[in-house]
């Protein structure tokens, strides 16, 4: 399978959701991550990219409670 087949199935299975988001992780020059989404008022700080988006997505639960 190739990246091609990978690409069209992403495409394929976007069309098919609704509730689709983006959360951007972004490293700071100090090697920090961040985790934010547009239009969301929350940010998710750690020391990967995965632990910053954990964090958001932890706070965004809790907001939603």
């Amino acid at each position: 399978m190739g990246v091609t087949d990978d690409v069209e199935r992403t495409v394929e299975l976007a069309r098919h959701r609704k509730h689709w988001t983006t959360i951007v992780l972004e490293e700071r020059d100090d090697g920090e991550w961040l985790a934010t989404q547009g239009g969301v008022p929350v940010e998710g700080h750690g020391g990967t990219a995965a632990a910053a988006a954990a964090e958001y997505c932890r706070k965004v639960e809790a907001d939603d409670a």
